[in-house]
């Protein structure tokens, strides 16, 4: 039997962190993801960036968002 290890990337706007229902919807999340056999390896918060006039990158304000890594193994 063979077995693929298979990754799972999901971004997450964190303009909904000011929603009272925030922490309920992350944790329905994980759980559905946990239901579906993917497990989370690592989350991290990334600022978004735009190509501006002049070709100069620059950070958004405000644009941030959370990144959630799964990760599943296959058996083929």
């Amino acid at each position: 039997m063979v077995s693929t290890l298979c990754y799972k990337v999901i971004d997450l706007s964190l303009h909904s962190l000011h929603d009272d229902a925030w922490s309920a919807s992350m944790e329905d999340l994980l759980n559905h993801q946990a239901q579906e056999g993917w497990e989370l390896v690592t989350s991290f918060q990334r600022v978004h960036e735009a190509l501006q006039v002049g070709s100069t990158i620059a950070p958004v304000p405000g644009l941030v968002s959370t990144v959630l890594v799964f990760k599943r193994t296959d058996e083929l």
